[in-house]
């Protein structure tokens, strides 16, 4: 297996944008309005890359994390909960809405924010503000 893991959360409903068991339920209670991914220190702490996005009225989040924290936090992410995993290919890796995910480096951890875009087509498309 990979020794960096790319999944992708999003708020909107339990157990099908998010899995519907510990620890992902408290790290996506929105509470406080901003779900933990959203935390800049909690991610640069953990060492997380965090690509934050809108869809419709929802929080995305496209995260790359080292297998070594998945396996400690969140282990079942690679066995039982395996549809919120996103596989790297030849092209730019994307989420399901067409978030990008972000380079797994030391000087990307934090949270980095997607803005949707539309281009000379009239297409919509996600694209990160650096």
């Amino acid at each position: 297996m990979k020794e960096i893991i790319y999944f992708e959360l999003n708020n909107w409903f339990c157990g099908r944008d998010y899995p519907d068991a510990e620890p992902f339920v408290s790290w996506m209670n929105t509470q406080n309005y901003i779900p933990v991914f959203g935390n800049e220190k909690w991610a640069k702490e953990n060492k997380l890359v965090i690509v934050e996005s809108f869809v419709d009225m929802s929080l995305n989040y496209c995260i790359a994390a080292s297998k070594k924290w998945v396996e400690k936090n969140c282990p079942e992410l690679l066995t039982k909960y395996k549809e919120f995993l996103r596989e790297e290919d030849e092209e730019e890796l994307r989420g399901q809405f067409g978030c990008p995910f972000k380079e797994y480096k030391e000087e990307n951890f934090g949270v980095h924010y997607a803005t949707e875009k539309e281009d000379n087509g009239g297409f919509l498309f996600y694209s990160l503000k650096d």
